[in-house]
């Protein structure tokens, strides 16, 4: 990869779990037309259910899916796969605060899990509801992520974004810039797509460092 300084920059995908295997599913049946044999297991069932969830996935289908999954943890309230899962498809649908409650409680169970605590922070920082945006929240769950992988770039662009709803320019362009040296020493996920909402967002960090700078400059003529 070339100059990643060029190329690279934040809006890291935080939630960063594979869903579904690539390729077109044209047959999935509805969410509320599925009917499960009362002869199976609820394993069974969880199976079945977890195979039609994926495949709304990869329709790109996240209502479908969520409802699938929730049913899932109908059966099943401690499906941990379905419960990460499903934590992240409610940011995706902006049910934002079914998906704080649950991750409040997944980080609870699992405090070492970084990418728990940086999809909170993710949450927090991006939620298009300015009731549950929260720059210092945003923050604090990033610095939590840090402490559990300091070299992640994921978790790097989160903080930036964090900082950057706080105000705080200065702290999210540096977070931004440091990420971009991560990602050029240690990612092994980083696809055009992610390399062009990276170099936005360190676009976006600049702008708003520069532009805070003039204008305390101005304040202090």
């Amino acid at each position: 990869m070339k100059n990643i300084y060029t190329y690279l920059i934040c809006c890291a995908l935080p939630l960063s779990t594979t869903f579904a295997q690539d390729g077109p599913v044209t047959n999935a049946p509805l969410a509320s037309s599925l009917k499960i044999s009362g002869d199976r297991t609820n394993n069974e069932r969880i199976e079945f259910l977890t195979e039609v969830a994926q495949a709304y996935l990869v329709e790109k289908d996240t209502e479908a899916a969520i409802n699938v999954y929730e049913r899932i943890l109908q059966i099943d309230p401690a499906h941990l796969q379905s419960r990460y899962i499903i934590a992240h498809l409610y940011i995706s649908a902006k049910q934002y605060r079914k998906a704080e409650v649950l991750l409040k409680k997944l980080t609870g169970e699992f405090p070492e899990d970084f990418k728990l605590w940086n999809n909170l922070a993710w949450l927090y920082a991006t939620a298009e509801d300015p009731e549950m945006r929260n720059g210092e929240k945003a923050v604090k769950c990033a610095q939590e992520a840090l402490t559990l992988a300091p070299n992640d770039h994921h978790v790097w662009s989160t903080l930036s974004e964090a900082y950057y709803v706080s105000g705080k320019y200065e702290k999210s362009y540096r977070a931004i810039t440091h990420m971009a040296s991560l990602a050029a020493r240690y990612g092994t996920d980083i696809t055009k797509e992610s390399v062009e909402s990276y170099n936005e967002q360190i676009r976006k960090c600049k702008r708003a460092m520069d532009t805070a700078k003039i204008m305390n400059a101005d304040a202090e003529e």
